[in-house]
This record gives C-alpha cells, structure tokens and sequence, in this order.
C-alpha cells in the first residue's frame, strides 16, 4: 500500500520539481522590440498574451521623461529601456540619487512608501511607477506588470499572466514577455493623446 502512495506522489513530485528546477535556471534575457510588430521578440517564436486588467486612457505626454521601475532586478530597468518611450528609467538607487542632486530631501524624505514617491513626482517632475506584484486568487498565482501614476496613486494599467510553475515554468519568454507586450500597446494607445 505503501509503495502504491510512494509511486503516485512520483508522478506529482517529479514534474513540480524539474519545472521548478527549470524555472529556477533560467536566465532572463532582455527582448528588442521587433520593428514590424511593435512588440518584444521572442527567440523561440510566439508569445503567448497577458490579460489586461485595467487599461486608463489617459495623455502619456507628460510621464514620458521618467519611469520608475521597482520591485524587480537590473532586468526590468532594462527592459523597460528596451521599450524605448521613458527618455529615462531609474531604479530605487537611481531616485535616492536624483532627490538628493535636487536637494529634495526636505520635500521627499523617504522613497520607501508609496507616499514618498507621491510627493516627488509633486516636487520634481511627473513620472510613471512600473512594478511587478504576485497576487493569489482561487489557489492560482498570477504575475502582474502594473503602471502606477505617483501623484494620486491610481494604478492607470494593469496586466496579468497565470503562473504555470508544473507544466509552463515560469520565465521571461511566457510570463514577463506577454506582460511588457501588453504595456507596449497600452504605451502605444496612449502617446499620442
């Protein structure tokens, strides 16, 4: 009886593993823009499509000097930097940096909290807040690529991909790729406003 339960659980536990194991090998690659599309390339073809869960439409005029990417590796930053929109992209050191070359401090004494970063894009100038989140809905764990608006806030878009950890894995080509191509549209739908 024993070996029965021991041999099922294989077939449960090997695949989670080696997929974990796979996802946990996998080196992010930072994707160009394809010219034709519009959208990031992938080295092994198609990419598969994020939901959009909020869409603002809104000028993008104003935040195109400056992005903010947090919560996220040096990939990230340079991802956002391969869309080629943000005449800027800064990560969290980059911001503590600018505050104090602007001699902010007094203004934005912490970037630590979401208020802090509301009361720099007040004092210096307005920008985008992009940041990935893991959110948990009916047992399943989904990646979110989410645009925030730092004055009020607001989340102005958001994107999501479920997180197939046993049979996808999880890496830039199936999660990260579809959310940055649904931000690309969205960037697309809203520059010219």
């Amino acid at each position: 009886m024993a070996h029965r339960t021991v041999s099922k659980l294989r077939w449960l536990v090997v695949p989670l593993c080696a997929a974990l194991l796979s996802a946990c090998g996998t080196q992010m690659k930072v994707a160009s823009v394809d010219e034709k599309t519009g959208l990031l390339k992938s080295e092994r073809g198609d990419i598969g499509k994020a939901t959009v869960v909020t869409a603002k439409k809104m000028p993008l005029a104003p935040f195109k000097g400056m992005a903010f990417m947090s919560g996220t590796s040096d990939w990230g930053i340079q991802q956002l930097k391969a869309v080629k929109y943000f005449d800027q992209v800064l990560s969290y050191d980059d911001l503590q940096k600018l505050v104090i070359a602007n001699n902010l401090t007094d203004k934005v004494p912490s970037l630590n909290e979401p208020i802090g970063l509301s009361k720099l894009a007040r004092a210096y100038k307005p920008f985008l807040w992009v940041k990935f989140k893991q959110v948990r809905r009916e047992n399943k764990t989904y990646m979110q690529l989410i645009a925030t608006n730092p004055e009020n806030l607001e989340d102005v878009f958001v994107s999501e991909v479920y997180l197939d950890v046993v049979w996808a894995g999880v890496n830039d080509q199936n999660s990260r790729y579809p959310l940055f191509n649904a931000f690309i549209g969205w960037v697309n739908q809203n520059k010219t406003l």
